[in-house]
């Protein structure tokens, strides 16, 4: 049996994509055909096409580094149009086509006629979602599912929404936070690499011209202007490796995660980091109880999408503590150095009055807050030290550049 993409229309001329599984070409044009479409484009899949992502990811989608990912945003839109659509009456079908058909990215609407395609042939919606497991959140994965055994996927899909949504807001407040220091250290470096491929290589043929004997600090300047002009291909190559490679680790979840483990040795940066660790544990765990899950599974799902560093501490917590009957509280007692006193004191609180989901929300928003207070009050202290930086960097160059022309002029006059 194999496995073939197709593009077909039906009599309304509305295109249909999908895959499906036949013994040869003819029988698949045959079942296109019995569906009532008309084949427009047909093609053979092979294994190396499919393994492990869908029969998409490698045949069409965009690498990830390149946008080719679902991001939050994605995923939120998807999510809420799912949720509404089917809380209409609509069959989860007719849905993910309507939602399918309105994507802008290419790899949503492929991925979407996928998932489609994998319903159509009687797999349940999270099983679908799961062979995407690399471009979809394990939380909305394990959400899906205990809506379908549930019976409320449309109330799941549009609770999960409102906390997809709290998520992309915390994003944007966290991008805008470092957009202006960001904005500051870029002008500053391309005026640096303005001054040493324009105005010192005149700078320099002036001196030589005229024979004159530049200070010290201004040779500096001309050797790191020779060393840029003479090997500017190959920092150029490197200076857009990096910057790709910065763009692949920030999508990559796991290079990301990666690249955040440092942030652990910066005592300032270290307790953001791990306040928004704490925000997510607090609202995953929410979202997952809200929607009927056990505290052990809630804590095991977390451990997909948590810090590293928690996943070890989580663990033990479910195997040596929830196990034994040990309370969630009890168990975070522990851990000192991972939880403090005022989350375990709430979780103790909920557990005891049953509310654990209600006041774990809560303390998911308190920190969100505090991250957002945190990073701008670090912000503030460094937007001046990067100010200093650029003063003295201009002012050394200003030094380099015109301190020695004004003593030249001085020896004509």
């Amino acid at each position: 049996m194999s496995r073939y993409y197709y593009v077909a229309q039906d009599q309304n001329n509305v295109i249909s994509k999908g895959v499906l599984d036949a013994p040869d070409r003819d029988k698949a044009i045959k079942a296109i055909l019995q569906k009532g479409l008309r084949p427009i484009k047909l093609d053979a899949l092979t294994p190396e096409t499919q393994k492990g992502k869908g029969f998409l990811s490698m045949k069409i989608g965009m690498p990830k580094f390149l946008g080719g990912s679902i991001t939050t945003l994605d995923q939120l839109i998807i999510v809420r149009h799912l949720g509404i659509i089917l809380s209409t009456g609509t069959d989860i079908l007719s849905g993910l086509e309507i939602i399918a058909k309105d994507a802008i990215k290419p790899l949503v609407r492929q991925v979407l006629y996928d998932i489609k395609e994998r319903v159509s042939r009687g797999e349940k919606l999270s099983a679908a979602l799961n062979k995407w497991k690399n471009q979809f959140n394990p939380v909305l994965i394990n959400l899906v599912k205990s809506g379908e055994l549930s019976g409320n996927l449309p109330g799941v899909l549009i609770s999960y929404a409102q906390e997809l949504r709290k998520d992309y807001n915390f994003s944007r407040k966290l991008k805008g936070a470092i957009f202006y220091p960001a904005i500051l250290l870029t002008s500053l470096f391309a005026m640096v690499i303005l001054i040493l491929t324009v105005v010192a290589p005149r700078l320099k043929e002036l001196f030589l011209s005229l024979k004159a004997n530049p200070p010290f600090y201004t040779k500096i300047l001309f050797w790191m202007s020779d060393l840029v002009k003479n090997n500017f291909v190959l920092l150029s190559v490197l200076f857009v490796g990096i910057i790709i490679f910065l763009i692949f680790a920030l999508r990559n979840r796991r290079l990301r995660l990666k690249i955040a483990s440092f942030l652990k040795y910066l005592p300032f940066l270290k307790k953001i980091q791990n306040k928004v660790a704490l925000m997510r544990f607090s609202r995953t765990v929410a979202s997952l109880i809200h929607a009927g899950f056990s505290l052990k599974a809630a804590l095991t799902t977390v451990i997909e999408v948590i810090d590293p560093r928690y996943k070890e501490i989580i663990t033990e917590m479910i195997e040596k503590n929830l196990e034994h009957g040990i309370s969630l509280a009890d168990s975070m007692r522990k851990y000192p150095d991972f939880f403090p006193d005022i989350l375990i004191s709430s979780v103790a609180t909920g557990e005891k009055s049953g509310q654990l989901a209600v006041v774990l929300a809560q303390m998911s928003e308190f920190y969100e807050e505090d991250v957002i207070y945190s990073l701008e009050t670090f912000l503030t202290i460094l937007e001046p030290v990067l100010l200093l930086i650029v003063g003295v960097v201009i002012a050394l160059l200003a030094a380099s550049i015109i301190a020695p022309v004004y003593r030249l002029i001085g020896k004509f006059r």
